[in-house]
């Protein structure tokens, strides 16, 4: 019993070390045989721009598709030129590299999932890091590193925890519902035209340095542009646009200047459409528009005073049919076409105590945007001799 008891702690202890062995061995072969790369990808949307259609001119498994960027893509666009088109991010992810020489940019999009982006004429940002969303745009198209044919290559792919080795590009389908898959031969799927989406309705920024609720009285200018249109837009002043089809098909951007719809206190509408039919109404204003002066004040009658008298001239206050009167400019003297800087919110003035002789009250009314009206002589004061 004592020999038995005293040996069996051995043996469990022998059983459970050979058992570790086993289970680590077991663990280490499958680490190894597990693919390094992922097996799913996240969801893409086309890089070109919503609404146009883009042609593939190189598909896979041909020229200089056929190593491990096999099932890459050479994209043009159909209905104009490919040079310095916007191109947006696939899905959202962050620079992971940039090549000058081609044009390539990286985007990392997590557990081992890029998408690549080459011959870009020039790029949004080439900082390390910098996140882009799904749809965002990361660059323009262009010809690096294959000059003379300006024309985006893109291509998905994984890799090794590197980021660089082990690279396998994946067979590519799109949102949009292209579905694009290994079918044999060379160039597959070449001549095939796509339109991309967009992920969300249209989004419209305006650009002026007009302010809403401000009057001007030169000229102002209020520009807009989109993000996720395509489908084209409409634009009115002080009224929504129909909903029935843009004026501007495809347009993505445009501008209206106070001077096209008049005089007056006006807010202009926009709206846009999304290549998918979704859409977005937004307004700007209002904005006041006036570059006629107030009326001029009518002339009253003459007036005797005795030398070294003082009086208060009182006028009809004039009208503004805009910004409104901001006050009266004001002259009393000798001048018959004096003119001063002299300023009264009302319409009154009282003169200093004048000695003999005949004297002009002139005024000019002002707006609130300094619209001024002409001089006018509204009364004459005559002193006599004491």
């Amino acid at each position: 019993m004592t020999l038995a008891s005293s040996r069996a702690p051995q043996l469990r202890r022998t059983h459970f070390t050979s058992l570790l062995l086993w289970l680590t061995a077991l663990f280490a072969f499958s680490t190894l045989a597990l693919p390094t790369s992922v097996s799913a990808a996240p969801q893409l949307i086309l890089p070109t721009p919503p609404g146009e259609e883009w042609k593939i001119i190189q598909g896979y498994a041909c020229g200089t598709h056929n190593a491990w960027d096999r099932y890459s893509l050479d994209l043009v666009q159909v209905n104009g030129p490919t040079y310095d088109a916007p191109i947006r991010a696939a899905a959202s992810g962050q620079i992971w590299h940039w090549e000058a020489r081609s044009g390539t940019l990286i985007l990392s999009h997590g557990d081992r999932f890029f998408t690549m982006y080459t011959h870009l004429s020039r790029a949004v940002s080439t900082e390390s890091g910098r996140v882009f969303q799904a749809g965002e745009v990361l660059g323009y198209a262009g010809d690096r590193g294959s000059p003379g044919i300006p024309h985006l290559h893109f291509t998905a792919y994984t890799a090794n925890r590197d980021g660089w080795s082990g690279k396998k590009s994946v067979p590519l389908s799109f949102a949009e519902g292209y579905v694009l898959p290994e079918v044999g031969g060379c160039s597959q799927h070449q001549g095939t035209v796509m339109t991309a989406m967009a992920i969300q309705p249209p989004e419209i920024t305006f650009l002026t340095d007009a302010q809403p609720n401000t009057w001007y009285n030169q000229d102002q200018r209020i520009a807009f542009t989109t993000n996720w249109a395509g489908g084209g837009l409409s634009q009115m002043w002080d009224v929504e646009p129909s909903a029935d089809a843009p004026m501007f098909p495809q347009n993505v951007d445009g501008y209206a200047d106070l001077s096209m719809v008049g005089e007056g206190m006006h807010t202009l509408y926009v709206r846009v459409w999304g290549p998918d039919g979704k859409q977005t109404v937004a307004s700007y204003g209002p904005v006041g528009y006036d570059i006629t002066p107030p009326t001029s004040p009518q002339a009253q009658p003459d007036l005797q005073l005795n030398a070294g008298s003082q009086t208060i001239v009182v006028w009809p206050d004039v009208e503004d049919a805009h910004s409104g009167l901001a006050g009266y400019r004001i002259y009393v003297g000798t001048d018959p076409e004096g003119e001063d800087v002299w300023f009264s919110e009302e319409a009154l003035v009282k003169t200093p105590t004048l000695a003999p002789g005949t004297y002009v009250v002139r005024v000019q009314p002002l707006d609130q945007v300094g619209n001024a009206g002409p001089w006018t002589t509204i009364r004459t004061i005559t002193v006599a001799m004491p």
